[in-house]
C-alpha cells in the first residue's frame, strides 16, 4: 500500500469509525465529543487502553472481513467493543491472559453486533448496548475459573493511575475538583455522566457535561429530564438505595431519555413527555432484572436501557399515524439536524408527493368555479376547477354574446398539463347554443390521460373536433390536446379540469395542486406555488427561461470546476460531479472535500435539498448562494424558503438557547431570498445574475449572514460571488 493510500484510509475510515465510537455511545456523530470521552476514559489507563483496543480489533476485523464501509466509520459496529474493553480494564487486571480474553471477547462481541443487527434490523429496531452486556455476561460468568485473570483493585485507588499519569500536580487537580462543595444532585449527575464509561469522579462528569452541552443542547436538557425524573421516582417510591447507582442513572435513565426524547423520535414536547413516563418504568424493569439475574451473579448493566427503547420503538411503529410522536425518519446523529430538517422538510418537501403539473391553457384565465363550488363541483366531484377568459371590463364574450364565438375562451387551445399517456377520449358531442346545456352528456367532448403511478387529468367541454390526439399517443407537458368549446353541461364556453384516481370520463375528484404559475390582481403579479386557484383568481403559466433552466439542469456524469482564492490568499481549484444514488436522486460530490449536496431541477425551479459536508467548503457557500433558483426571467419575482438552523455557521448564544427550545417552540429562523439582479441583451439574455441572501431571524431583530450573486452566460454558470462575515469568495467556473 502507497504511502499516500494510507494516509488517505486513515483520515477516510479509521479516525472517523474509532472516534465515532465513543461519540455514538451518546447517539452524537460529533468529533469534538468523541474527542472528549477518548480522553475522559484514560482517567482509568487500562480501561481506556482496552477500550480503544477493542475499537481498533472491531474495526480491523470489520474491514477484513469487508461489512459495509459506512456502517464502520459511524462506529456502529465498535461502540459496544469500547464498552466491552472498558468494562474488562475497569475490573480485572491487565496481563497476557487479560489481553487474550479482550481479543477473544471483542471479535465475540463483534459477531453479536452484525448479527443481531441485522435480525433486528429487519423490524427497523436498533441492537443498542446488547452486544455488550451479552459479552460481558460470557465473561464474567466463568471468570472465576481463569486463575490467571485476578479482579482489579485500580478503581478503588484511581489516584494512583492519575499520579502515574502525571504526578502529584494532576492529583492535587482531581482531589480539588472531587472535593467541591456542590449540590448533592448536580453531584450525583455529573457522576452518573461519568459511570457511563465505568467511572465515579467528577472532573469526568464535568467534562462530559461541557462536550454534551456544546456537542447537543437538546440531549443536555434530555439528559437533566432523565436524571430528575429517576431521582423524584426514586424518592418517592423509596426504592433510591436500589435503583439510584450512578451507572444506572448514567447508563440506563439517561440513556433512554437520550433515545427516546430525541434520537430515535423526533424532539418534541410529546417525546420530552413520553420520557418523563419511560423513566419510571426503566426503573422498574431495571429492579425486575436486578431480582431475576441476582440468582445467577450477573449485573444488570445496561440492559433495563435497551429493552425498553426497542419495546417502545416497536409499539410506535405499529401506529396507522405518527400524530405528535415521529419516529425520525432518517438518522443525523444530532437531534437538532434531526428536528430542524424533519420541520424543514415536512413544509418545504410535501410537494414531493406531487407531479409537477403546469395549467392547462396558454394566456390568462379565470377561475370561474372553484373547489368545493356553488354550481356543480360537489359531492365526490367537488375538486374540481372551471377556467375562462375576462376582460378588462371582466366580461367573458365580445359583441352580444349569443354566438359561442363570441366568447373570449371559445377555439383556445387547451394544453397537457404534464407528461402521460392519452387515455380515454370523446370527440363527438355539438357544441350547446348559448345558455343551454346537455344533460345527458354532461362532460362533453373530454380527454383523460394518465400520468402514471395513479394520477389522472380530465379535461371537458371541448369543442366538437378539435381533439387532435388519439388514444394511446404519449404527450408532454404544453402539447395541444384540443381546443376549448362549449360541449356537455355547459351553458358558455369554458374550460374544466380535474385530477382523479381512475381512467373514466367523470371519475370521482382528488385534491392535486398545480407546481407553479402566476397570479395576478389590480395591484401586483405573484407567483404561486403547489397550491390550487381560488374562484375568481387571474392566473397563467410561467414561462421558464432556457438559459436557467440550462444551466442549473445539471445531468448526472457532468462536472463543474470552480477556481477561487481562499482567505489565505491561496488559489484552489474545486470539482465536484454529478451522480444519482440508488434512489435516482441527483447530487453534487466536490473531489476535494467529499461534502455532498442533493438537488433538483423540475424545469421551472432548481432547490437543493439536503448538504453533507463542512460548512467552510466552496460547496457549501453554493448551497447558501442557489438554495432555491426560480428558473425565469419574467416579473422579477422574489423567491422565498427556510433554511435548515443547522446550515448557518452561527456561533452564537442566541441559536444556543433556540436549540434548548426549539422541541418546544423555535423563535429563530434562516431564511433564504432569491432574485434577478441584473438581465442585459433582454433580446438574447446572454447573461444574467441572480442575487440571493440569508437572514437570521430572532424576535425584533434581523441578522444577514450572507449575500451572493451568480452570473449565468450563455447557458453555464459562470461565476458566483459569496459574502459572509469576513468571508468574501469570487469563484470562477473553468469547465
Amino acid at each position: 500500500m502507497s504511502v499516500s493510500r494510507l494516509v488517505n484510509e486513515v483520515k477516510h475510515t479509521w479516525i472517523p469509525a474509532v472516534l465515532n465510537s465513543y461519540s455514538i455511545i451518546f447517539f452524537l456523530n460529533n468529533r469534538f465529543l468523541a474527542t472528549v470521552l477518548l480522553v475522559v476514559t484514560f482517567f482509568n489507563f487500562y480501561a481506556g487502553l482496552s477500550g480503544l483496543l477493542a475499537i481498533i480489533i472491531s474495526v480491523a476485523l470489520a474491514k477484513t472481513m469487508h461489512l459495509d464501509s459506512d456502517t464502520v466509520k459511524k462506529g456502529i459496529y465498535s461502540f459496544n467493543a469500547l464498552l466491552t474493553g472498558l468494562g474488562m480494564g475497569t475490573f480485572f487486571d491487565p496481563g497476557i491472559v487479560y489481553f487474550s480474553l479482550l481479543i477473544i471477547v471483542t471479535i465475540f462481541c463483534l459477531l453479536i453486533s452484525v448479527s443481531l443487527g441485522a435480525w433486528l434490523y429487519k423490524y427497523y429496531l436498533p441492537h443498542l448496548s446488547i452486544p455488550f452486556v451479552i459479552s460481558f455476561w460470557f465473561l464474567l460468568l466463568p471468570a472465576s475459573h481463569f486463575e490467571n485473570l485476578g479482579l482489579t483493585q485500580r478503581n478503588i485507588y484511581w489516584l494512583n493511575e492519575m499520579y502515574a499519569m502525571g504526578g502529584s500536580n494532576l492529583i492535587a487537580i482531581f482531589q480539588s475538583i472531587d472535593s467541591l462543595p456542590i449540590n448533592k444532585m448536580v453531584d450525583i449527575y455529573l457522576r452518573s455522566l461519568s459511570s457511563v464509561f465505568f467511572q465515579s469522579n467528577l472532573v469526568s462528569g464535568i467534562l462530559i457535561a461541557i462536550a454534551l452541552l456544546v456537542s447537543s443542547r437538546i440531549f443536555f436538557s434530555l439528559s437533566v429530564v432523565g436524571f430528575l425524573s429517576a431521582y423524584l421516582f426514586a424518592q418517592f417510591t423509596g426504592s433510591d438505595s436500589a435503583s439510584l447507582t450512578y451507572y444506572n442513572i448514567g447508563a440506563n435513565y439517561m440513556m433512554v431519555a437520550f433515545a427516546i426524547g430525541g434520537f430515535f423520535v423526533i424532539p418534541s414536547g410529546r417525546s420530552y413527555l413520553w420520557t418523563v413516563f419511560l423513566v419510571p418504568l426503566t426503573s422498574l424493569i431495571l429492579l425486575f432484572f436486578y431480582k431475576l439475574l441476582g440468582y445467577i451473579q450477573l449485573p444488570v448493566f445496561s440492559l433495563p436501557f435497551s429493552f425498553v427503547v426497542i419495546l417502545f420503538i416497536y409499539f410506535l411503529q405499529q401506529r396507522a399515524k405518527a400524530g405528535g410522536l415521529v419516529l425520525s425518519p432518517y438518522q443525523h446523529y444530532s437531534p437538532e439536524v434531526n428536528l430542524y430538517t424533519y420541520r424543514n422538510n415536512s413544509l418545504r418537501f410535501s410537494r414531493f408527493t406531487y407531479k409537477t403539473m403546469g395549467l392547462p391553457f396558454w394566456g390568462e384565465w379565470t377561475v370561474y368555479q372553484g373547489y368545493d363550488g356553488r354550481y356543480t363541483h360537489l359531492g365526490e366531484w367537488s375538486k374540481a376547477l372551471d377556467f375562462l377568459i375576462k376582460d378588462s371590463n371582466g366580461m367573458t364574450f365580445r359583441g352580444n354574446g349569443y354566438q359561442c364565438q363570441d366568447y373570449y375562451c371559445f377555439n383556445k387551445p387547451v394544453i397537457a398539463v404534464a407528461d402521460g399517456i392519452v387515455e380515454t377520449i370523446t370527440d363527438n358531442i355539438e357544441d350547446n347554443e348559448i345558455g343551454k346545456i346537455n344533460m345527458q352528456n354532461n362532460w362533453g367532448n373530454t380527454v383523460v390521460i394518465n400520468h402514471y403511478h395513479g394520477v389522472y387529468s380530465q379535461v371537458s367541454h371541448l369543442k366538437i373536433g378539435s381533439i387532435k390526439v388519439k388514444k394511446g399517443d404519449f404527450v408532454k407537458a404544453g402539447d395541444i390536446l384540443a381546443l376549448c368549446g362549449n360541449s356537455g353541461r355547459s351553458p358558455e364556453p369554458h374550460l374544466h379540469f380535474q385530477i382523479q384516481h381512475q381512467p373514466y370520463t367523470g371519475s370521482k375528484t382528488i385534491f392535486y395542486p398545480f407546481s407553479y404559475f402566476y397570479s395576478r390582481s389590480v395591484k401586483a403579479q405573484s407567483l404561486r406555488q403547489f397550491t390550487v386557484p381560488h374562484e375568481e383568481e387571474i392566473v397563467c403559466n410561467i414561462t421558464s427561461d432556457p438559459m436557467l433552466v440550462k444551466a442549473f439542469d445539471i445531468m448526472p456524469d457532468s462536472s463543474l470546476k470552480f477556481k477561487y482564492q481562499n482567505s489565505s490568499g491561496i488559489q484552489i481549484t474545486e470539482q465536484w460531479n454529478s451522480y444519482t444514488d440508488a434512489y435516482n436522486n441527483k447530487y453534487l460530490h466536490c473531489v476535494n472535500t467529499g461534502d455532498v449536496a442533493y438537488y433538483v431541477c423540475d424545469g421551472s425551479m432548481f432547490y437543493f435539498t439536503t448538504y453533507y459536508g463542512s460548512k467552510k467548503s466552496l460547496l457549501h457557500s453554493f448551497f447558501l448562494s442557489a438554495y432555491k433558483v426560480f428558473l425565469s426571467t419574467e416579473g422579477n419575482v422574489e423567491i422565498t424558503d427556510t433554511i435548515p438552523l443547522n446550515y448557518s455557521n452561527r456561533n452564537q448564544f442566541i441559536p444556543w438557547i433556540n436549540d434548548i427550545l426549539s422541541p418546544f417552540r423555535s423563535f429563530v429562523s434562516l431564511n433564504f431570498t432569491q432574485s434577478l439582479h441584473t438581465v442585459t441583451a433582454k433580446h438574447e439574455k446572454d447573461l444574467v445574475v441572480l442575487k440571493s441572501e440569508t437572514v437570521l431571524s430572532y424576535p425584533r431583530k434581523k441578522r444577514k449572514m450572507t449575500q451572493s450573486l451568480i452570473t449565468i452566460k450563455n447557458g453555464t454558470i459562470y461565476e458566483f460571488k459569496f459574502q459572509s462575515g469576513k468571508t468574501n469568495i469570487h469563484a470562477l467556473c473553468i469547465n
